[in-house]
């Protein structure tokens, strides 16, 4: 859990800073790209530069329980910066990452929840009745006990309040010195107590059968059963759903709009400008694009490469949907897999606020669009007040 809060912490630290840097070179690119104008205050740039030249930081900020499962967070970077170019072709590019490492995971609380709280019930609950037939007590507690149900679950129910009290204990520490909220610690305690019930009542299962007498035999067959819930079922689960759901791969998104973009400088102008205008018929009467080179023509193309990649990206996100729903069912049969999904949705680390956050970043550069549009089109200069009111990525925590 530590290492989670380590990670996120390291999150923290680079958002602040980029956020910090931005702040810094945005008034310092105004200043080197503006040209002159009768005094100070009346500098200008051109919005074409602008676009091309500035970069906007975008950030996937954690959450307040990110540390609890980091999930998706470690596919797609917390920091990324983008321009007006094609949204596509930048966001995409982004997202190149170990296969392997990621199914894998990271070591945070629920890797440990989910691969070693099994292993303390394993441990400690393996031979129950074995133990005492080793030390041959066995028959002398039968002969004591009026109720060997009450007797052995009480035993049992020890046995799991001790291992839930040592992963519970360090969640409450953290969540009293940084002061987190009470719901999602609620839910975090109930998770962890019920899953920890769940090997409780299997390891009571095999170890207090009636000729559980070996602990040998029954360590091995619990640790068989460990293995399989918890590492060969969950990782076939997602190859099937992987074979299942195919999802196009981001950095083929990203190199179908490079293709776009420099197939657009072949094409007469007037192709790529007529289909953007029947989009934007605000700009069709502006003047017209002359010469050899236009920054609306440019920026024309470079939004269009975005359009036609918009039936690939809203497929990809409609099957990205369905492997999440996909996993929801597997959730009801593998509790490995309803752990980490029910953790991941309380760190917002899931596939749900994955989308959500892409969808802000889409908002954000639409947004920057429409502010610089008016510029590129109307062929107007780009006064400071102008600079100062472009839109800025807002992070809120809570992608």
């Amino acid at each position: 859990m530590f290492n989670g809060w380590q990670n996120i912490s390291h999150i923290h630290a680079q958002i602040n800073e980029a956020t910090r840097a931005e702040n810094l070179r945005k008034p310092d690119f105004f200043e080197h790209h503006s040209h002159e104008g009768p005094s100070d205050s009346d500098k200008t740039m051109d919005a074409g530069e602008l676009g091309y030249y500035l970069f906007h930081n975008i950030y996937h900020a954690p959450g307040e329980w990110s540390f609890i499962a980091l999930g998706n967070r470690l596919v797609i970077p917390s920091v990324q910066r983008i321009r007006l170019l094609g949204l596509q072709g930048q966001l995409y590019d982004g997202e190149s990452h170990h296969p392997e490492y990621v199914m894998l995971g990271s070591f945070d609380y629920a890797f440990l929840l989910v691969f070693f709280a099994p292993l303390l019930c394993i441990a400690l609950m393996h031979d129950l009745k074995a133990s005492e037939q080793q030390a041959q007590r066995l028959l002398f507690l039968h002969s004591q006990v009026k109720e060997p149900l009450y007797f052995w679950g009480k035993r049992v129910l020890s046995r799991w309040l001790l291992i839930t009290l040592t992963f519970a204990l360090p969640v409450l520490v953290f969540a009293g010195l940084y002061k987190l909220s009470l719901a999602p610690l609620l839910r975090v305690l109930a998770i962890t107590a019920l899953y920890i019930f769940f090997w409780a009542v299997l390891c009571a299962a095999v170890s207090l059968r009636k000729r559980a007498l070996n602990a040998n035999f029954n360590a091995m067959l619990l640790t068989s059963i460990w293995l399989m819930l918890c590492v060969v079922l969950p990782n076939l689960s997602q190859l099937w759903l992987h074979y299942r759901y195919p999802v196009q791969d981001g950095s083929q998104i990203a190199l179908q709009h490079r293709q776009w973009v420099h197939g657009a400088w072949d094409l007469p102008k007037e192709d790529t400008l007529r289909p953007f205008y029947a989009l934007y018929p605000q700009w069709k009467d502006t003047p017209p694009v002359t010469g050899r080179f236009h920054w609306k023509w440019y920026f024309a193309f470079q939004h269009m490469a975005d359009v036609k990649l918009q039936p690939q990206i809203v497929e990809r996100e409609h099957t990205l949907m369905q492997r999440d729903r996909a996993t929801g069912l597997l959730a009801w049969v593998l509790p490995t897999v309803w752990v980490q999904r029910n953790l991941e949705e309380i760190a917002q680390s899931n596939v749900t606020h994955l989308l959500a956050h892409r969808k802000r970043i889409e908002r954000f550069h639409t947004a920057l669009r429409h502010a610089a549009y008016p510029f590129l089109f109307e062929e107007k200069p780009l006064t400071e007040q102008d600079f100062q009111h472009l839109p800025t990525f807002e992070s809120t925590g809570s992608d």
